[in-house]
């Protein structure tokens, strides 16, 4: 015969064990002082829920509802592990609640602060668009005297045509 353990058995051994923990309050997964049950045993087993239905482990399952029953009916152990079950919670909840409230302050801060140069931008964005209007306005204003005055748009202008009026030095007389 073999030594090996066959997967049923190795099951069962993981089975037990995570009984045990939960027997004594001291639950991986599931947290103590919480009913128990084949689901329960299942998930702190790391298996499916359905996994101790199989027909190999019903005497360990039928074992297993016997000592969860008792487990379930004992006033004593639910109180012990729901009072320390309930302090944590509450401690844990607290925590979560404090650290909550100061996540909503500094961003709260950070909010007004945003929204300020939101309407500084704002503001600095209406300004330039003014003095961008009225520098077209007086661009405009300007060309029309321009064309008043000479007859031609700025544009077409040639202040001196096609002539020279006055030659390059190196090219003048001494």
């Amino acid at each position: 015969m073999s030594d090996k353990l066959s997967k049923t058995e190795i099951q069962l051994d993981i089975f037990e064990e995570a009984l045990k923990r939960l027997l004594a309050n001291e639950g991986q997964v599931v947290k103590p002082g919480t009913k128990l049950s084949m689901a329960q045993l299942a998930l702190e087993s790391g298996v499916g829920s359905g996994t101790l239905y199989y027909k190999p482990y019903k005497e360990f399952r039928e074992k297993a509802n016997k000592l969860m029953d008792e487990f379930n009916n004992n006033p004593s152990t639910q109180k012990i592990a729901n009072a320390d079950t309930n302090t944590d919670i509450a401690k844990k909840l607290r925590a979560e609640r404090d650290s909550e409230k100061e996540l909503k302050i500094k961003y709260r801060g950070e909010r007004d602060e945003l929204k300020e140069q939101l309407k500084v931008m704002c503001a600095d964005r209406g300004a330039v668009e003014h003095d961008l209007y009225e520098a077209t306005a007086r661009i405009k204003e300007l060309e029309e005297m321009f064309e008043r005055a000479t007859g031609v748009h700025p544009d077409q202008y040639q202040p001196y045509g096609n002539k020279i009026t006055v030659l390059p030095r190196n090219l003048q007389s001494n």
